[in-house]
């Protein structure tokens, strides 16, 4: 008797913790959409990630947009994904220790653009996927992202694989459409430690955000917190980064925010 009480305690604590909100905003703008990952880029040729040409492309193409920001070093919210400017613009900066005036130029030419510049590009004609990046603070970056996007008036939501981060935005912004970002498959080194990796796989840090949708890697998403929390709670779901039609359209089964690139997809939604 004692073992079925505790294994009943252990079942409702893995539930309380890998359960979202119970409540969502309305999403309608936001889902059966296909979103080109950082902008319709060209894997940095001529098009850069997260440039304001990958977005004016994304727009006219009619797809939404993922985009990522953090902060300068003088407190600018900016649109990069990676910590160091190295891998896209050649040269090495750490974004977060550098003033936005002396980041190097994206391949193009271009500055990397700040979040500002891309609400005023976007200007509501396309909805929006904006991932809060973990370096430095997230709470910080949440807040900065959030002061440039009160006065946007188009389509939007925010997501983040910092669990503090979205958490944030549920005291700050709880009307606010969040979503809590992890991931399957082999762990990233950089990008996160064993136990942060193990917790986000797993789901376990949705009890600090509750957030209103997970994006998921759909490439690893079968595990036993996944499969739970789609049958207990049919979460709102998003889909990340597809990279070929056939795994779009299984994707598609499950997933109602699908996020694309290096590839021209069947736009049906």
């Amino acid at each position: 008797m004692t073992v079925l009480i505790l294994m009943a305690l252990v079942s409702a604590l893995y539930l309380f913790l890998i359960a979202p909100a119970r409540r969502r905003p309305d999403a309608a703008g936001l889902i059966d959409r296909l979103y080109a990952h950082r902008g319709l880029h060209d894997g940095n040729q001529t098009v850069p990630e997260n440039s304001l040409a990958a977005f004016a492309r994304a727009v006219e193409a009619g797809y939404g947009i993922e985009l990522d920001v953090q902060l300068t070093g003088d407190g600018r919210a900016v649109v990069h994904h990676d910590a160091d400017t190295l891998r896209v613009c050649g040269e090495s900066r750490v974004i977060r220790r550098t003033p936005y005036a002396e980041l190097p130029a994206l391949p193009d030419g271009s500055a990397v653009p700040l979040l500002s510049d891309v609400l005023a590009l976007v200007a509501g004609r396309v909805p929006l996927i904006v991932e809060i990046k973990h370096y430095g603070s997230p709470a910080e970056n949440a807040a900065r992202a959030l002061e440039a996007l009160r006065g946007y008036g188009g389509p939007y939501c925010v997501e983040s694989f910092h669990p503090m981060a979205v958490r944030y935005f549920r005291k700050a912004a709880p009307a606010l459409l969040r979503g809590q970002l992890a991931m399957g498959g082999p762990r990233d080194p950089a990008e996160s430690g064993a136990i942060a990796y193990v917790a986000l796989s797993l789901l376990l840090v949705n009890a600090l955000g509750r957030p209103h949708f997970v994006a998921y890697s759909c490439a690893a998403d079968r595990n036993l917190s996944m499969w739970l929390m789609k049958r207990c709670f049919r979460p709102l779901l998003a889909a990340w980064t597809i990279r070929d039609q056939r795994t779009l359209d299984r994707a598609r089964r499950d997933y109602r925010m699908l996020i694309f690139e290096r590839f021209s997809p069947d736009k049906r939604a």
